[in-house]
């Protein structure tokens, strides 16, 4: 009998990763493959699925029925820790691919109809045990899509979503709209004993020019956060990568935001945490005796200022950096009090911003907007002054709204980041 086979192949556009498509002797079964007996339509296995002890629990028929995806369910008895599935799902000449993580010899996610109501072929690709990035063709069915939706198949990077064991089981497709931020949820679970545990994901949703980057943290070797889609309704790259690999997403897709506000200054972020209630708390705590957001903004001004003192023996920003992380160890530095400073008038609804740029060294303050006015902010220099290598705790209520002809002097703005 012959063997057919097919190597894997990915393509580079721009920085962007992208599946090629497949060439179409993919789908040429082998003779064995079982046909439609007795007016039930099975699903069709090759001998090289049988081979492998590749089998399907779900579907159970040849011809199933969908809404928006189906599930994918089973087993296959020769496979290596790492191997994926490959899912090419097709619809009138167009194809798009899913992948599916293998652990412990069995499998279990759901698959998207991406292109819309009616039938959709499916095939089901397994590893070549003997060679690596090879496929052979195992299995192929129908799904009849009862919805009208059209999806987007995702870009992936197979060689860091198989060398950390990445899984992300939401979304499973681009393209989708959704009210202002988008669930990721998955696993992180690398092969090798040798590969270094992944702590924290980093993603990215840009909008154009418009840019935002967020830190899920890896907790038991599973992630799950919501991130916002904080700059109005449009068309946004959604990007997923293992630590600080910043230029190489495991993952990639397209969503949509039918939110039409821009609320890039107050929808929470990474390390400014406003919707967690510690920080609300505070935070009302904090400006219980305002009458204006001028007078909130001051209050959460010297409230951090007064409360946070500069740690001089941290040199970097870490991924876990963060508001809550700053006011429970009282200490940080300019980072943190920015990050700090933020959160606390987000949360008392007051636009605020973190910039970075420039002060004899790198360097970060916060801008915030009063009224149809943005002030200026710095409580890291408000908070005191070193002294050698000891921090002296010297409150300093002119960087707040200072002169800006005067703040410019000493403080170079480069970027506001989200």
């Amino acid at each position: 009998m012959r063997k057919l086979a097919i190597m894997l192949g990915f393509c580079l556009l721009g920085s962007t990763l992208t599946s090629c498509a497949l060439p179409n002797a993919i789908s040429n079964f082998v003779d064995s493959i079982e046909h439609e007996t007795g007016g039930s339509k099975k699903i069709e296995y090759t001998d090289e699925a049988k081979k492998s002890g590749f089998l399907l629990e779900q579907p159970t028929t040849g011809a199933g029925i969908g809404k928006d995806e189906f599930l994918i369910q089973g087993s296959i008895a020769e496979t290596k820790a790492g191997d994926q599935l490959l899912v090419r799902i097709s619809k009138e000449g167009q194809v798009g691919e899913k992948v599916i993580s293998i652990k412990d010899k069995k499998f279990r996610q759901p698959v998207p109809l991406f292109y819309g109501k009616g039938k959709h072929e499916v095939e089901i690709l397994i590893p070549d045990p003997s060679k690596k990035n090879y496929y052979f063709s195992a299995a192929r069915f129908t799904v009849e899509n009862t919805s009208s939706i059209q999806q987007v198949p995702m870009r992936y990077n197979p060689s860091f979503y198989k060398e950390y064991g990445v899984t992300l089981e939401q979304p499973i497709a681009g393209g989708k709209i959704y009210d202002g931020k988008v669930l990721l949820q998955g696993s992180v679970e690398p092969p090798s004993k040798d590969t270094k545990p992944v702590k924290y994901l980093v993603v990215r949703a840009d909008k154009g020019e418009d840019k935002s980057n967020y830190y899920i943290p890896v907790k038991d070797q599973k992630f799950s956060q919501w991130i916002p889609l904080r700059f109005g309704a449009g068309d946004y790259k959604v990007q997923l990568t293992v630590g600080d690999l910043h230029y190489s997403p495991v993952v990639s897709f397209e969503v949509k935001n039918s939110v039409t506000a821009d609320l890039r200054d107050l929808l929470p972020g990474s390390g400014m945490e406003s919707d967690n209630p510690e920080i609300i708390s505070l935070s009302k705590q904090i400006t219980a005796n305002a009458s204006s957001p001028m007078e909130k903004a001051r209050a959460i001004y010297k409230h951090v200022a007064t409360n946070v003192s500069y740690d001089l023996k941290k040199k970097d920003n870490y991924w876990d950096d963060g508001a809550i992380k700053t006011l429970r160890e009282g200490k940080g530095i300019c980072h943190d009090y920015a990050l700090t400073t933020i959160a606390l008038l987000r949360a008392s609804e007051i636009p605020a911003r973190y910039i970075g740029g420039n002060a004899g060294e790198p360097h970060a303050w916060v801008e915030a907007k009063i009224g149809d006015k943005w002030i200026t902010m710095d409580p890291t220099w408000g908070s005191g002054y070193s002294v050698g290598k000891k921090f002296v705790k010297a409150y300093d209520p002119s960087y707040f709204n200072p002169n800006p002809a005067s703040f410019n002097k000493t403080h170079k703005k480069s970027e506001v980041i989200y």
